[in-house]
Formats: C-alpha cells, sequence, structure tokens
C-alpha cells in the first residue's frame, strides 16, 4: 500500500488528467449515441447502414443499403426488406435447380423479352452466371426499385474463393415479380400524331441498363410513300429530355425497308436510342428530323410526337 501511495504521490497530475479525459470520452460518446438514437426516431423508415440486418431466409445473401440509393433517393427499410426477400426467393429458386419456380417470378414484359421459357432461363441466365455452381449474392439498392446485384461463388458450398470472380444484374422488382437481365421495365406511352395522313403512334417503351426501345407504329393514309428515315446519320432520329438533351438511334439495326411505308400500309417497328437509365430522366419527345413525306421533291422535314 505504502508503494501504490507514493506512485499516487509522484503521479497524481497525470493520473487526474487521465482520468478526466476518459470522462470526458464516455460523456461525448452518450451524447453521439442519444443523437444518433433520437435520429432514428424521428425517421423510422429510413435505413443508415453499411449492411443492413435484413432478414431474407437465405444464407446466400447480404442486402447492403444506407438512407439513400446510389441515385439519390430515399428508400424505406420496408421496401429494401420485401424486395430483397423476393429477389433471393429467386436466387434460391436457381441454387436450388427450381428453374420453373424462378421462371414464374419473372413479369410477362421480362419473359417477352429476355426469356420466354423455362429453358431459356436456363440455358441463357442460369448457365451464363451459375455455370451449374452454387452462388452467394450481394443486394445493394439503386435507384427506386432497382437493385444491382453482386454474384460470387459460395465458397461453403464450392470450396472456391472469390478471386474477383464476380457477375452483376441490375433487377427491378414490379408488384411482386422481378425484370432481371438489365431488363427495368415497360411504360405504355399511347401517344400519337397526324400529319397530311400520316399518323405515328408511339406504343410503349423498355428501358434497359444501357438503352431505350421504342415500339412505334406507323399508318400512312396518304397518297404518296414516306421515308421515316434515310439511315445515314444516327442523329437524325432521337428522343430528347426535358432539358434538351438527344439521345440518337441504334439505325444500324434498321432496314431501309422498314423506314419506308407506302400508301395504304401500316408498319410496327422497334428503334432503340443510346440512353442509359436514370430513373429521373423525363423524355419529352421522339423525333424524325429527316423525314421525306414525298411531297416536297425529296426536301426533308421534322416529324416529331410529344411524349
Amino acid at each position: 500500500m505504502e508503494g501504490l501511495k507514493r506512485f499516487y504521490d509522484q503521479n497524481r497530475k497525470g493520473i487526474w488528467i487521465a482520468v478526466i479525459v476518459i470522462a470526458l470520452f464516455i460523456i461525448l460518446l452518450q451524447l453521439i449515441n442519444s443523437f444518433v438514437a433520437k435520429d432514428n426516431e424521428n425517421n423510422p423508415n429510413s435505413i443508415n447502414l453499411n449492411t443492413s440486418k435484413v432478414n431474407t431466409g437465405s444464407k446466400n445473401v447480404t442486402v447492403t443499403s444506407g438512407n439513400t440509393s446510389a441515385l439519390g433517393e430515399s428508400v424505406s427499410t420496408t421496401k429494401v426488406e420485401n424486395d430483397s426477400k423476393i429477389i433471393s426467393t429467386f436466387f434460391d429458386n436457381l441454387n436450388n435447380g427450381k428453374f420453373e419456380d424462378a421462371f414464374n417470378m419473372l413479369t410477362d414484359e421480362c419473359k417477352e423479352e429476355m426469356f420466354s421459357t423455362v429453358d431459356e432461363l436456363k440455358e441463357d441466365y442460369y448457365n451464363n452466371i451459375f455455370n451449374g455452381e452454387r452462388k452467394s449474392f450481394e443486394i445493394e439498392n439503386w435507384a427506386n426499385n432497382t437493385y444491382k446485384v453482386d454474384i460470387v461463388p459460395d465458397m461453403l458450398a464450392t470450396g472456391k474463393s472469390n478471386n474477383g470472380e464476380v457477375m452483376q444484374d441490375h433487377i427491378t422488382v414490379d408488384d411482386d415479380k422481378l425484370n432481371i437481365n438489365n431488363y427495368i421495365g415497360r411504360t405504355n406511352i399511347e401517344k400519337s400524331k397526324e400529319n397530311d395522313g400520316v399518323t405515328i403512334t408511339i406504343n410503349y417503351k423498355d428501358a434497359y441498363m444501357d438503352y431505350e426501345k421504342y415500339n412505334i407504329t406507323v399508318k400512312n393514309e396518304g397518297d404518296r410513300q414516306i421515308t421515316l428515315d434515310s439511315l445515314e446519320n444516327p442523329d437524325t432520329m432521337y428522343i430528347e429530355d426535358r432539358n434538351g438533351v438527344k439521345y440518337s438511334s441504334y439505325n444500324h439495326e434498321l432496314t431501309k425497308e422498314q423506314m419506308q411505308i407506302g400508301v395504304g400500309e401500316t408498319n410496327t417497328l422497334e428503334i432503340k436510342y443510346y440512353s442509359t437509365y436514370i430513373s429521373t430522366k423525363d423524355i419529352r419527345r421522339l423525333v424524325f428530323s429527316n423525314f421525306d413525306s414525298g411531297k416536297y421533291n425529296n426536301e426533308k422535314e421534322e416529324f416529331n410526337i410529344n411524349i
């Protein structure tokens, strides 16, 4: 005891400084925790975690998220939980060879655009991504109801390490059904414009991560053959957003025969545009700026449809 007393007397100042610093640190930590808890109470539907504790029912999934998506949109905990469970069930079905169950989870539009049969889903999706092996996956809210999914080898099942082997997909949840393979979904438009007996109708568009595809119908009730575009320049067919930004067409995928509509004919075609998916993008017009009505000695005019 005499030694401890002597140590205390010799180091009294340093000991008390240490005690005060530790006490202040504890008080500051408690204040921070109190502020965080209060903020969570005021925002019960937001998540503010790097790795959320979402119970998806799958041992192969990790859900990462934040209180905003990758594009700055607010995301509720309930939505992330529900959507993640649906995506997890889809991948569990694939892991367990339940291909028909997985196929039945796709939207009708995804089946139409991507995989029309169970065999196509297995051959073109499962075989390319899973290659007969069990996979684990990480789900991250990316934009609105679209999620970025990283798919990696299941180390426990395969004994393989990741080694940078990551397959990525963007999956959209639509009324408890899924759009996969970077297909975002369909939007019905049904907007028309008529000019001199020619009517162009935009039926709908399909959005993908890398482009948009518009389904249009052209009806020629005039007295001359028309040409939508000469296909010489991709910039003469474009869509335009509310900020005036133009997105050119994939004109190399079209033929001159598709561009020509004879008298009394109706033609339905699909045109792709170089427009990557952004959930807040607002397309306002579809434009044929090199339209030939056949009436003015091959002089070109503009035919545009407001969306």
